[in-house]
């Protein structure tokens, strides 16, 4: 046991003089040491994240220092005085003085272990998506596959929620670090007493709005007056579509809202409904794909407050003790956000190289209609829009109260601009 141990100490003392020191070369002498049967940390990982699915990882960044081995095959010399030790792999090692010697293998091989944790850990960060993969998050992948999260210093594992009303109350129990969701969420989570807080941005404009068919004779919002309008969220997205068609005149009395679940679409296209709450990103390329001529009406054009989309939610009790890991996670956002803008092409071929699934039409033309919309440098929407939405959640019973801004969004741990 001893020799296969030195043995294996001293080629990696000679690989990393040969080759230098690396992540790849402390992964492969981790490996020499990991008995055989047992699941890595990673494979545990895994599984504990189950019923969630783990969609994305980063391998260690290489990491310049200096060569340790070489001190830890001192110690090794030391516990065996009278042995030759060679530091060429494949030479036989020799030993004597073996009690005394065992007592200091014991003690440099503890030494080996805080080397290899000191060396190859970096802190990680969960982050769980607003829904499943789509360009959305193509800067956040960008981040990730370009290594803009390991230059900062954090491995960034991307979670997918099983449910979109998830992400909110996991980020608030502490069991993922931030989470991505609307900023109306965060809001109505705040205000059912849930420690959540918003820290960035990544779309830092509304993506929602009603969508007709222009085949249909709807032509201007007013159209819908008479017609049937479906809908998924309750009570969100009534109210929002209440507002709008209050804006043209249109009274609730004269039209009809239904819940058609998440088959709006479908619902549309088969003369179900005549209007559905849609996304302009991913609805409306969604029935011209299908040869329909799409009439969308954006919802900050009638009435509606300005909203984020997609917003960094962070546990506000957490937070601060976390705020090493937060900067550097917006960093790297902001860096994935503004190459995202630099280099669309290059951007979505990152996104497409980690699902290739998503390679298609429809998700080519989502991506065109969002890139304009991504938050420069991740930041959050003005201190004025968060006030202006919070009154309209409050007026239309979606909040029971208003609260100091403070306590729901901050800029402290974004990158200076």
């Amino acid at each position: 046991m001893r020799r296969s141990i030195i043995a294996a100490l001293c080629h990696l003392e000679w690989v990393t003089k040969e080759k230098g020191s690396n992540a790849e070369t402390l992964t492969g002498v981790q490996d020499c040491f990991t008995t055989k049967g047992k699941k890595s940390t990673k494979q545990s990982e895994d599984e504990a994240l189950d019923p969630a699915l783990k969609l994305g990882d980063i391998a260690q960044p290489t990491t310049a220092f200096d060569n340790p081995w070489s001190s830890i095959l001192r110690a090794l010399r030391g516990a065996f005085p009278l042995a030759s030790v060679p530091c060429e792999p494949g030479l036989e090692v020799s030993t004597r003085s073996k009690r005394q010697g065992t007592k200091k293998l014991i003690v440099a091989l503890l030494l080996l272990v805080g080397v290899c944790v000191s060396v190859t850990a970096q802190p990680r960060l969960q982050v769980m998506l607003d829904f499943f993969p789509n360009p959305n998050h193509v800067p956040l992948i960008v981040a990730v596959e370009q290594g803009f999260f390991a230059d900062e210093g954090i491995e960034v594992e991307i979670v997918v929620p099983g449910s979109p009303s998830d992400p909110i109350k996991l980020v608030a129990a502490g069991a993922v670090d931030v989470a991505l969701t609307p900023q109306i969420n965060l809001l109505i989570a705040h205000d059912a007493d849930l420690p959540v807080i918003a820290i960035g941005s990544l779309i830092g404009s509304p993506l929602g709005g009603l969508l007709g068919l222009k085949e249909s004779g709807i032509a201007s919002l007013s159209d819908l007056r008479g017609q049937r309008i479906g809908y998924s969220l309750a009570p969100l997205e009534p109210i929002l579509w209440r507002t709008m068609l209050a804006s043209v005149g249109v009274e609730p009395d004269e039209y009809e809202l239904i819940n058609v679940g998440f088959n709006t679409v479908l619902s549309l296209l088969s003369g179900q409904v005549d209007a559905i709450g849609a996304f302009r990103n991913f609805e409306v390329p969604q029935v011209t794909i299908e040869g329909h001529e799409a009439a969308f009406f954006p919802e900050e054009e009638y009435g509606v407050p300005q909203t984020e989309e997609i917003v960094i939610a962070a546990n506000a009790e957490r937070v601060s003790k976390d705020a090493p890991r937060m900067r550097a996670f917006l960093a790297g956002l902001a860096r994935g956000i503004a190459f995202t803008v630099e280099h669309p092409q290059e951007a979505f071929q990152s996104f497409i190289d980690a699902y290739p699934d998503l390679d298609d039409d429809l998700n080519r033309r989502a991506y065109e209609i969002t890139l304009p919309l991504y938050s420069d440098g991740a930041r959050i929407g003005t201190q004025a829009e968060w006030q202006d939405l919070q009154d309209y959640l409050f007026e239309n019973g979606l909040i029971k109260s208003r609260f100091p801004l403070a306590e729901v969004c901050t800029e402290e741990y974004l990158p200076e601009k």
